[in-house]
């Protein structure tokens, strides 16, 4: 499924998702927002996540998601070397969402990315 297809499958607008060009590279970011609409359309199910918190203010949530008869699981992370929002808890749970509902409509197989994934993934 390519961004367009996506895009017309979910009903997302341009303020969904935009390119990102580093070099040679490029790669298609989907906002958060977006990530939550898929999940409401395709009637996603998100399991009861395991968190893990460590003395470096590392957090790990660990969770799943069923999309029909297909279940997966998949981490979502965030710490002071990789986030720079104060709320790191949300954070980790925001990636791990969308890693999930990326995941279960297969966006990765595309180059399609969470714009939560990471602090340099933000628009422009």
């Amino acid at each position: 499924m390519k961004i367009k297809e996506l895009a017309q499958k979910y009903d997302l607008s341009k303020d969904d998702f935009w390119e990102l060009k580093r070099g040679t590279r490029s790669m298609w970011i989907i906002t958060h927002d977006a990530c939550e609409k898929i999940a409401a359309k395709e009637n996603i199910q998100f399991g009861a996540p395991t968190i893990y918190r460590d003395s470096n203010q590392d957090v790990a949530i660990v969770g799943d998601a069923k999309r029909g008869n297909k279940i997966i699981w998949s981490t979502g992370e965030a710490s002071p070397k990789n986030c720079k929002a104060p709320y790191p808890f949300a954070m980790a749970e925001k990636r791990l969402k969308d890693r999930l509902v990326l995941k279960l409509i297969n966006a990765y197989e595309y180059g399609i990315y969470s714009d939560s994934e990471a602090d340099n993934f933000k628009k422009q």
